[in-house]
């Protein structure tokens, strides 16, 4: 499967127009508008600058390689719901309760 992530418009802008002329093909395309992705989104402290943004990085990256658990389809727990309630996954059980669905609204 191949994956694409891209953060800032900037970064997104080239990512779509390089799969539009047929330079690329994913399966999955993840576009964060933040410069750095949420690393620097809107929930981070207002003055974000890219050395700010690297600490951040690197401290998400040391907690999480600190971690014994890292990965959810690991978890002990997630095992035991699917193995005792929603059997295997992207079943017709664990998909009609995990998944949602869009629904548009109109803007008030």
């Amino acid at each position: 499967m191949k994956i694409a992530v891209s953060h800032g418009l900037g970064h997104a802008r080239e990512l779509i127009e390089g799969i539009k002329a047929g330079k690329a093909h994913y399966h999955f395309v993840e576009v964060m508008t933040c410069p750095g992705g949420c690393i620097g989104g809107a929930g981070q402290p207002r003055l974000t600058t890219n050395e700010l943004r690297t600490k951040r990085i690197q401290a998400i990256y040391a907690e999480d390689e600190g971690k014994v658990l890292r990965k959810s389809h690991d978890n002990p727990k997630i095992k035991q719901i699917y193995g005792e309630f929603l059997k295997f996954p992207l079943g017709e059980k664990s998909h009609h309760l995990l998944h949602t669905r869009y629904t548009a609204r109109e803007r008030i």
